[in-house]
Order: structure tokens, then C-alpha cells, then sequence
């Protein structure tokens, strides 16, 4: 029944319509650019998320919160994706997105994996300089939690592989919690060096 409901907010989305924050991190799903969504097809949009909907670890969109990850399947993508909705007051809300990318393709980790997003009359535009603190590494790992708007960041650790493939990178220690205010983050101390995965 989920699903069903969730395919008619998408197809309704599509239509132009207003909706609640829960409809509209449906929509942002559905139409952000494959880039900002470990390059997962925009024809692919819907059955991701179908998938998603049937898992609570991998989507609440009442809070407006995704974690994808996938060991193959028809939906694509090139790396596991965190995004959260990030509301304003009396505007609309801003979308985290986080590519696990050193994870998925064992590169260094670049600044080309965090990003905020701000929904305009054409398109999306990039603000993550505008809410990010310019002190915060871009290339760290940003793991939004599900049911407030805190954002956990911790630093990649390259290891050497048990199998014999050489290094690759895991998440390592966090470092710092990103709290959002409504308009902006704020960068505190972090709670623990543990990332809390909820």
C-alpha cells in the first residue's frame, strides 16, 4: 500500500503540484540531477523508489531521509547516497546529499561527494558553500541522521584489503557533528567517535 501511495505522490509531483515536506523529498528524489544521486538514471527514479519505500533503513520520508545502498539491481547508481531534507522557514528546504564514492571506487576522497541543494524556477543550484562552514573537509564522509538535523562527519581510513586487492578506504572516526539551524550549519563538537548509522 506504501508503494502505491508513493507512486501517485511521484506522479502527481511530476504534475506541478504543492505538497508536504514528505511529498516533496519524493519529488527531489525523483528529479535530482543523476550526479547528485550516486549517478542513478533519472529513468530509474521511480523504481528507486519503489525499493526504497518497502525498507525503513533505506528510506523515511516523513523525516525526508534516504540512505540507498545496493549490491547490484536494476535501479544503477555508482555509490552507496545518504540525502536529507533540510528545512526553512518560509522558504523551501535544501537537500544534503552524501555519495559514498572512496567506498564504492576506491579513490581518494575529493570533493565531489557532499553536496547541498537548493530547488529553483531553473533547476537545482548548489549552495553547499553558502550553509557548509568553509573550515569543514569536503572530502570527509557525511552521514545525515533520520529523524533530526544533525549531520555526523567522519574521516575516511585506508586499509589493505584481506583478499589480496590491494587498499581501499572505510569510514573511519567522526570528528565532528554539522547541526542545521534553518538556514545554515553550525559545527559542533561531535557527541561521540562513533557515526550512529540511524
Amino acid at each position: 500500500m506504501k508503494t502505491i501511495i508513493l507512486s501517485i505522490v511521484v506522479l502527481l509531483a511530476g504534475a506541478g503540484f504543492a505538497f508536504s515536506d514528505e511529498a516533496s523529498f519524493v519529488a527531489a528524489l525523483r528529479d535530482l540531477p543523476p550526479k547528485y544521486l550516486g549517478d542513478i538514471p533519472l529513468g530509474n527514479r521511480n523504481l528507486l523508489i519503489a525499493e526504497v519505500a518497502k525498507d525503513e533503513r533505506r528510506m523515511d520520508a516523513a523525516s525526508g531521509w534516504l540512505h540507498w545502498f545496493s549490491d547490484g539491481g536494476k535501479v544503477g547508481g555508482t555509490s552507496m547516497v545518504w540525502a536529507k531534507e533540510l528545512p526553512r522557514a518560509g522558504k523551501g528546504s535544501l537537500i544534503l546529499v552524501h555519495m559514498a564514492k572512496p567506498f564504492a571506487d576506491g579513490q581518494e576522497p575529493a570533493k565531489n561527494q557532499t553536496f547541498v541543494l537548493e530547488r529553483g524556477a531553473k533547476g537545482w543550484t548548489d549552495v553547499t558553500k553558502e550553509v557548509i562552514p568553509a573550515e569543514v573537509d569536503l572530502t570527509q564522509h557525511f552521514r545525515p541522521r533520520k529523524k533530526d538535523a544533525v549531520v555526523e562527519v567522519a574521516r575516511w581510513t585506508k586499509f589493505e584489503r584481506r583478499d589480496g586487492l590491494g587498499m581501499a578506504w572505510k569510514f573511519g572516526p567522526r570528528v565532528l557533528d554539522l547541526h542545521w539551524t534553518g538556514e545554515r550549519f553550525i559545527v559542533k563538537e561531535a557527541e561521540s567517535d562513533v557515526l550512529t548509522g540511524n
